[in-house]
């Protein structure tokens, strides 16, 4: 008969980790080939989620991983990352104002058109052929360097990976609680961003024992729901600010149209152009953003200040106690 299946928690640290990153790796890649095929809307996202996981396991083990998780690395990873955020804002931005076309007025209709053109302009700057070839090279270049520099490490103690592992949540867990503490009110976008990157990382940390463990699968789940309303809180934070820049530019824009058909000398084109107006359907989207921002914070303190928690609290406990004593 074969051997009973070793408890990942019983492995070594570094083959646990170099068997974690290297899932994200292909998962990173299988995300990267979806991006050449234009009618596969989530492409995009697959492929940034596996490297933002296998930043975050890089950096939460890195005093198991060494150079593995050195600065260069770390470097390189942030700016895969990086060079995508604009691309996904504008997806996120651009779905949101089409769900609000058939709730506006009529005379909001010219801000609306102003905005979506805008942003899909935005869209095609930051995503060419160009970049998209440059993101392959990058990535390639990641693979070649993560996977030489795991292998070249050494553990000689080979240690569990248990040990590693609870380590490392009490100090996300606290980091995690100090966070949440921290948020201020619905206005406060530093914290509620911070709040929701200390979220994913305590979520990345367990999201790899899931198939190991009931408890993971639990605080996953919880954290998950979590995530996922502090990302909505953040998005339309960042939709209302792109709202007001552009409020900003469109007036701008109008002010120079004016001025060249009054210097032109003409008169029909001068008062066509005086009665469009994208700025009252541009502060009406402002004002919708910002309504959804109130409920979602509701949401938030309604939800997270109170009952669940203290339900995720309970979560860890048993998560803690299932892995067992360090």
């Amino acid at each position: 008969m074969p051997a009973p299946r070793k408890s990942l928690f019983d492995l070594p640290t570094h083959d646990v980790l170099a068997r974690i990153a290297g899932g994200y790796l292909d998962a990173a890649a299988r995300g990267l080939a979806r991006l050449d095929k234009p009618a596969d809307p989530m492409a995009l996202h697959a492929y940034r989620v596996a490297i933002r996981r296998l930043r975050s396991l890089l950096n939460a083990y890195r005093p198991w991983l060494g150079r593995v998780a050195g600065r260069k690395v770390q470097r390189r990873l942030r700016d895969l990352t990086r060079s995508t955020n604009a691309v996904r804002d504008a997806d996120v931005q651009i779905a949101w104002l089409l769900s609000q076309h058939d709730k506006l007025a009529r005379d909001e209709r010219t801000g609306f058109n102003w905005l979506l053109r805008h942003l899909r302009a935005c869209r095609r700057r930051e995503y060419t052929s160009g970049g998209r070839k440059k993101l392959g090279r990058d990535f390639a270049s990641i693979v070649r360097l993560v996977g030489k520099r795991i292998k070249g490490i050494e553990e000689p103690e080979q240690r569990p990976f248990r040990e590693a592992f609870l380590n490392l949540l009490e100090q996300e867990v606290t980091a995690f609680r100090e966070q949440l503490a921290a948020i201020a009110g619905a206005g406060d976008a530093k914290n509620i961003h911070r709040s929701r990157i200390r979220t994913k990382r305590l979520r990345y940390l367990v999201e790899p024992l899931c198939k190991e463990s009931a408890e993971a699968r639990a605080v996953v789940r919880t954290l998950k729901r979590l995530q996922g309303l502090l990302g909505d809180l953040h998005d339309k934070q960042v939709l209302g600010e792109e709202i007001a820049q552009g409020i900003e530019k469109a007036a701008q824009e109008k002010a120079q149209r004016l001025h060249r058909l009054t210097v032109d000398g003409a008169a029909s084109a001068l008062a066509r152009e005086r009665r469009r107006d994208e700025i009252l359907g541009l502060l009406g989207l402002a004002s919708r953003a910002r309504e959804q921002c109130d409920r979602l914070y509701g949401k938030f303190e309604q939800e997270w200040l109170t009952n669940r928690r203290f339900e995720l609290r309970e979560e860890i406990r048993a998560l803690r106690a299932a892995t067992g004593p360090a």
